[in-house]
């Protein structure tokens, strides 16, 4: 036999998904072998399926009698325990719609989205991490479309009302077994539970994915990357969804000495703009971990990814292949779809797309085509093979003087510095231009300091055009991240702002 490399498969394997809600599954999951390990707290206590579901049976006598039912809607306070899991499942058994959202959210903005949700029951933690359930005294929700939604997940929304996303039961089964699929997953995989549990993506890929298909759920929470190696390899962890931040703590444990164990997991979904190549080959050299870029979003969740058995170069370059029944392209402005390797938005329908946002909470923004694509403000390129590169997000352009800068070339760009760890480039206000770039950086411990010339010498060097170069650069500590753990660009271009403006007053003082 010659070396020449198998070609690489060009479809995801096929695989099976039905329409039941979280609670049947795990049931009968439960009813046959109770004593199977189901979760893994963040205490490292086990759980057997049959004490989990023991939990969730004494909530649903709960739940009931404060008026929860068939298409109720229930908003928890998700925190990453086995109350919150036990209160997901409950509410699966009543066939009403689990609300989750951040336990860390203001009371502020808590009190105007309480207002909103049109929910039968509010569910809350005590100091020792018990549910406490109350009846809501707000008016219910009339949306016919609670009937068949499992789940509501909130996510900012342009007006400062969070949307509310509906997702119904096969939409969640749909996503979680094509990434089971895809990573190869054993019957006796681990799942890390790395991200939160407040958004439909972060219930979906964690508690949804291991309770529904008889995995066991292992909680990471605090984040400590050495921590979370030792676990997934402690527990035999085949797969976790996370954010590049993750990912790259992971790297630098295993790149300063901290881990050198051996890890279990067959795969990591990781998505973001700050998804890098050098990340992703890091994550081969340092961890022996195949990190699969995956395309996906609260309305439509992973409907793209890249595969273990794909090569280096198109796991660090590309998004991945749509799943199997969805479908992608580019389309133009006239909702046209367009040829393959044209740049263009992304649209998307398939299994994972969402019912569209709730009644109060979004009702009515849904961006579609009139043939039913989910338009994700993404603007991407589909080659050839079908594979697809995301290329920029049109709503994080930058507008300078009428030229459009995409900030994800340039941050690109800016990462391939030896001594950045992290960027965010973002606009700033500008008298005449209108705009102008920041770029927002964390650098490398011990690999020197770059000011604003040195960045520019960068830029040049990589043949970036002029037009694209920031004109300011602040370096900060720590860079700012959503609940979720990503990039938080709203609040670094706060600080930007505030930065540039200071650095201004004291130029004219």
């Amino acid at each position: 036999m010659g070396d020449n490399p198998l070609p690489e498969a060009l479809s995801h394997p096929s695989f099976e998904w039905g329409q039941q809600r979280l609670w049947p599954q795990f049931h009968a999951l439960a009813l046959a072998a109770p004593e199977a390990l189901a979760l893994i707290d963040c205490q490292d206590r086990a759980w057997t399926r049959g004490e989990l579901h023991y939990l969730a049976s004494r909530l649903i006598d709960e739940l009931a009698p404060a008026g929860v039912g068939p298409g109720s809607r229930v908003l928890v306070t998700a925190h990453k325990n086995p109350a919150t899991i036990a209160t997901a499942l409950a509410v699966s058994a009543l066939q009403s719609v689990f609300c989750p959202v951040s336990s860390k959210l203001g009371a502020g903005d808590f009190a105007a989205l309480e207002a909103c949700v049109g929910h039968a029951a509010l569910v809350t933690q005590d100091e020792s991490h018990q549910p406490v359930i109350a009846a809501s005294s707000y008016p219910r929700s009339t949306d016919a479309r609670d009937k068949v939604a499992v789940v509501i997940g909130f996510t900012s929304g342009s007006t400062g009302v969070p949307k509310g996303v509906m997702h119904g039961p096969g939409a969640l089964n749909y996503a979680t077994r094509a990434c089971a699929a895809i990573a190869g997953l054993q019957p006796d995989d681990a799942i890390m539970g790395i991200v939160p549990l407040d958004s439909a993506p972060g219930f979906t890929f964690t508690a949804h994915f291991a309770l529904s298909l008889g995995h066991p759920l292992v909680l990471v929470d605090p984040w400590i990357p050495t921590e979370a190696l030792r676990r997934a390899e402690r527990y035999n962890c085949g797969w976790a969804i996370a954010v590049p931040t993750h990912l790259f703590t992971m790297v630098e444990a295993a790149r300063l000495g901290d881990w050198t164990g051996t890890l279990p997991l067959r795969a990591m979904a990781v998505g973001g703009s700050a998804m890098t190549a050098e990340l992703i080959a890091d994550a081969d050299r340092l961890l022996g971990l195949k990190a699969l870029r995956m395309f996906g979003m609260s309305e439509c969740m992973g409907h793209a990814s890249t595969a273990p058995g794909h090569s280096l170069e198109r796991r660090q370059m590309l998004d991945g292949l749509p799943f199997p029944g969805t479908e992608e392209e580019a389309f133009d402005g006239e909702f046209n779809a367009l040829p393959r390797g044209t740049r263009g938005q992304a649209g998307v329908r398939g299994p994972s797309l969402f019912l569209g946002y709730a009644e109060g909470l979004g009702a009515g923004q849904e961006r579609l085509t009139p043939d039913g694509f989910y338009l994700t403000g993404d603007e991407i390129v589909r080659d050839d093979e079908g594979f697809v590169r995301v290329v920029g997000r049109i709503k994080d352009q930058i507008i300078r003087g009428g030229f459009n800068i995409d900030p994800a070339e340039v941050e690109a760009a800016i990462l391939r510095h030896s001594a950045i760890a992290e960027v965010a480039v973002v606009a700033v206000p500008e008298r005449k231009l209108g705009e102008q770039a920041c770029a927002v950086c964390r650098l490398r411990p011990g690999e020197g300091q770059v000011d604003l010339p040195a960045l520019l010498a960068h830029m040049a060097a990589q043949g970036v055009s002029r037009k694209k170069w920031p004109e300011h650069l602040v370096i900060v500590d720590e860079m700012a991240v959503t609940a979720t753990g990503k990039l938080d660009k709203k609040a670094m271009a706060v600080r930007a702002v505030a930065e540039v403006s200071r650095r201004l007053a004291s130029h004219l003082s």
